[in-house]
């Protein structure tokens, strides 16, 4: 019998790497299964009643998938192959047991016993051996030239679906690693790098985004402007180091205490604000109390310094019927932030 079928093995600069390790000739199967497909394909194309698949890995070549025995049934040891499998990427053993190459194989001498042998090398795009298609039978058979060539195609279709695969997994893992270098930089641009809260950027937005809400749902809306009393002072008095470890501790203080309802963040300086949604004028006032409270009712401790930190709290509450943008609401709490403080010199 003559066999002229062989498989393509050229190497094509175009097809990049498929898996983690492809230098080494190394390839994961597809967690999907599908492989199961072309094993179970290639069995009825060629009337063969086993079929396997088997790729290289680190610790040698493994059954990956199978036709006509369950791959986890296969014997340890090397799949099954000869020399002219390495050498011209294609081989059939008429006998196995009278072939001196294969007749001490496992595969051979025990279960599945494997007398007739066609096997097909999958190659890789640099043109490495990655893993075999073998078609096995219990006893002699012919192998015709047209079932030869069945099985040199289904062998580039199998490293081509492998290819695929690959190209698919490598996609949705840059996808994924794109999402989260997303997220890490809208999480850069709208937090304060100091005080690791909402910066003013993010605080607008969501003041944007809110107003629009209480307007459609007809729900009143409340702002907070905080403002760190005496911080000057503190920078005078400790330095501008121990200043940022106030403004981070301010900062703490009011997160922590905040509802998940409500969004704090610093606009700049020592100057905080507080977005409440739903929450009307009386609610405003009770968080007002509760967020100056969260920052005043214990020292603020720098190494071996002690800090004493209180609150300015300006509130400003809008109706839903009212149409406000965040600049006028925040222009808005502002001015309630200077008559609070000079309410308060006023009162000293």
């Amino acid at each position: 019998m003559t066999v002229s079928a062989k498989p393509n093995t050229a190497k094509d600069p175009s097809v990049g790497p498929v898996f983690s390790i492809p230098d080494a000739g190394h390839w994961d199967a597809p967690a999907d299964g599908s492989l199961e497909h072309w094993t179970a394909l290639a069995s009825a194309a060629c009337d063969m009643p086993m079929v396997c698949i088997s790729l290289n890995g680190p610790l040698g070549s493994k059954v990956v998938a199978s036709a006509g025995v369950d791959a986890a049934e296969w014997p340890a040891g090397a799949v099954l192959g000869t020399p002219a499998l390495d050498l011209q990427g294609f081989c059939v053993v008429p006998d196995a047991r009278l072939d001196p190459s294969v007749q001490l194989h496992p595969w051979v001498t025990g279960a599945p016993q494997v007398v007739f042998l066609a096997s097909v090398a999958l190659c890789g795009p640099l043109g490495q051996q990655v893993g075999t298609l073998s078609l096995m039978d219990s006893c002699t058979r012919a192998f015709s030239d047209r079932e030869a060539r069945i099985l040199a195609s289904m062998g580039q279709l199998i490293t081509a679906h492998l290819t695929l695969a690959g190209r698919v997994r490598r996609t949705a893992l840059q996808h994924q690693q794109l999402e989260q270098t997303h997220g890490w930089l809208l999480e850069s641009a709208s937090q304060d790098p100091l005080t690791q809260v909402a910066n003013r950027r993010a605080l607008m937005a969501f003041m944007d985004k809110t107003l629009a809400l209480a307007h459609r749902e007809a729900q009143p809306l409340a702002v907070l402007l905080l403002d760190v009393r005496g911080f000057k002072h503190v920078n005078e008095a400790y330095g501008d180091a121990v200043g940022d470890l106030v403004l981070a501790e301010v900062a703490a203080r009011l997160s922590a205490c905040a509802r998940s309802s409500e969004l704090v963040g610093r606009m700049a300086g020592d100057e905080f604000l507080a977005v409440l949604f739903p929450c009307t004028p009386e609610q405003a006032s009770l968080a007002a109390e509760r967020f100056a409270a969260a920052v005043h009712t214990a020292p603020i401790w720098v190494g071996s310094d002690k800090v004493e930190v209180s609150m300015a709290v300006g509130i400003c509450a809008i109706s839903p019927t009212e149409l406000c943008g965040p600049e006028e609401l925040y222009r808005r709490v502002a001015v309630a932030l200077d008559s609070a403080k000079g309410l308060a010199l006023a009162a000293a």
